[in-house]
């Protein structure tokens, strides 16, 4: 059982792997997701255009709907291990983080933060940063940061707190 600190009101964030029946909170891996804002300020794709020398500006192509572009997002993590007996902090550290890093490698998932009650589809790991960390005898813990690339921002999704899943809602 990985370690958790008492965080009071504490709401989880939610990755739900394409193939996966359910969605699974990152506290189930020992990692706490510090909340963080979600882009407010979508910009749209460049529409298709032809550039006539001969002609006043440009002749675009744009259609009922403008498309959203793509954005990165970035979720900062804190994980806490403490010694057991046959296994020290950081070793329990390396496989927590290994396993969750595992997971986000399977390819495109689905993110649900319930703090801000908002999620997205077709979402994929760029990278991973450690911010700060810290290893004794007697624990280990590390703040780090994962930066993800959000590649459907237009789909609302939901989660369904009674069978554990995050859904497109339109």
């Amino acid at each position: 059982m990985p370690y958790i600190p008492a965080i009071r009101d504490y709401k989880p964030f939610y990755i739900q792997a394409n193939g996966d029946v359910t969605a699974w909170d990152t506290t189930d891996y020992g990692l706490v997701a510090q909340t963080q804002p979600f882009p407010c300020n979508f910009e749209v794709k460049e529409p298709y255009k032809n550039t006539w020398f001969d002609e006043h500006g440009d002749e675009e192509y744009i259609g009922a709907t403008m498309y959203l572009k793509g954005f990165e997002y970035t979720v900062k993590f804190f994980v806490k291990t403490l010694a057991t007996v046959g296994s020290s902090p950081i070793e329990k550290l390396n496989s927590q983080i290994d396993s969750f890093m595992g997971k986000l490698l399977q390819g495109e998932f689905k993110i649900w933060d319930s703090w801000q009650e908002r999620g997205y589809q077709s979402v994929r790991y760029v990278k991973q940063s450690i911010e700060d960390r810290d290893v004794t005898d007697e624990y280990a813990w590390m703040l780090f940061s994962v930066t993800m690339k959000v590649n459907d921002p237009a789909t609302e999704v939901s989660y369904n707190s009674t069978n554990h899943t995050i859904t497109a809602t339109a």
